[in-house]
């Protein structure tokens, strides 16, 4: 009997041992991780790291214990991080991705390792499970031989250069053409806007548009001199006579308005301007600014007038 008790007890314990086991057991565990190659990675290369996490279905992971992506260390950036979940029975898979990115640059094979991670999961009770995503070590390759083939020549820095890259010329016969095509259209516009502006010497260009040029230093004068607008008036009159081949008197306006019938629009002008010259310069009578901007208008209006003229 005192044997059957025993018996009794030490199955009672081993049964109370395996039934606490289970209720400690870990509620998230790794049940498949894939990191990669752990040699040959050069300066720049991007490390992916993929885990498979299983936890119990009443935990969930905490967002705020995923790492941030960012600088780890001076050699180390994370540069990715995704997660995505599923529900499987009483369980919840987790698929975890992070992408990391190496800028160590070594002169010979070196080990280095990623730091751990720790992941958070959580309950409606606040209770808490971590996990801890191992280190990983891996080793780095130089990117450049230890012992460049220059080395010990007169020139050591012959080793490390390297010949230039050819200039890569680009093919610009199918430009000649349109530009050829614009740069004659640009030569012709030039021409005809210097000839009906009377810029070209031999163009037949109206006297009153070189009277607009002669005009147009005082109009940028502050203060003008009783000589000056005399000068601005004479010009006025030389375009007119120019233009009549004869001398033009304020009785003989009719008379050019017919023989010169494109300016009859502007008789009250025209004889706005004898009248005003005639105080100026027979009666002495005092001019001011205004007189020549009053000429050069004109000119102007007589110029474009005569323009049609000229070349109908």
């Amino acid at each position: 009997m005192r044997h059957l008790l025993c018996l009794l007890c030490v199955f009672l314990a081993a049964f109370s041992h395996t039934l606490f086991a289970e209720n400690t057991a870990p509620s998230a565990q790794i049940i498949q991780l894939d990191q990669g190659r752990d040699y040959g990675i050069m300066v720049g290369d991007v490390i992916h790291h993929h885990y498979l996490i299983k936890v119990n279905s009443n935990y969930s992971l905490s967002l705020s214990s995923l790492p941030v992506k960012g600088e780890l260390n001076y050699w180390l950036d994370l540069n990715n991080v995704k997660f995505a979940s599923k529900h499987q029975g009483d369980k919840t898979l987790y698929r975890l991705t992070l992408s990391y990115q190496t800028f160590y640059a070594p002169l010979d094979v070196r080990r280095l390792i990623i730091p751990s991670q720790e992941l958070v999961f959580s309950n409606d009770n606040n209770e808490r499970v971590s996990l801890a995503l191992p280190d990983w070590s891996f080793t780095m390759s130089p990117i450049k031989e230890i012992t460049p083939s220059g080395v010990g020549n007169e020139d050591a820095t012959a080793g490390f250069m390297k010949a230039d890259i050819s200039p890569f010329l680009l093919d610009t016969a199918h430009y000649k053409t349109p530009m050829l095509i614009y740069a004659v259209l640009a030569s012709v516009s030039i021409l005809l806007l210097t000839y009906f502006s009377g810029w070209l010497p031999l163009s037949n260009a109206s006297p009153f548009t070189r009277a607009k040029r002669q005009l147009k230093p005082y109009l940028r004068r502050r203060e003008l001199s009783q000589d000056d607008i005399e000068a601005a008036l004479q010009a006025c009159h030389d375009a007119f006579n120019q233009r009549a081949k004869h001398t033009v008197f304020a009785s003989q306006i009719n008379a050019f308005l017919i023989e010169h019938p494109q300016f009859s629009s502007h008789k009250q002008a025209i004889e706005t301007f004898f009248e005003q010259s005639r105080q100026v310069f027979f009666f002495d009578q005092k001019a001011d600014n205004q007189r020549v901007k009053d000429c050069y208008q004109l000119c102007k209006q007589l110029a474009a007038a005569d323009k049609v003229s000229l070349t109908s």
